[in-house]
């Protein structure tokens, strides 16, 4: 196991996103969403295939986050709320 160390900008976005997807009944901790994060990046570089999709993935949240991941978005800071709040229906 492993240490990472993040700037405190991105560390307030990992919560908020960790705490959006407990607010919305995914049990999820920060290493996890960071785990998955990287997993579903590598698949969207064409470096591994999906494997098995876990029910978390089967959310509507995760499916935006493969949009940006395809639209090859550099800073998914600035786009995964917009993702999010389109699939709610919210403008």
């Amino acid at each position: 196991m492993s240490t990472i160390r993040i700037d405190k900008k991105h560390l307030k976005l990992l919560d908020r996103l960790v705490s959006h997807l407990i607010l919305r009944g995914n049990k999820v901790s920060k290493k996890d969403l960071v785990a998955k994060l990287i997993e579903e990046a590598m698949v969207a570089e064409g470096l591994e295939e999906n494997e098995i999709t876990s029910s978390l993935t089967d959310d509507h949240a995760w499916k935006g986050l493969n949009d940006v991941f395809e639209l090859g978005i550099e800073d998914l800071s600035e786009k995964v709320d917009e993702i999010l709040y389109q699939l709610n229906g919210e403008e």
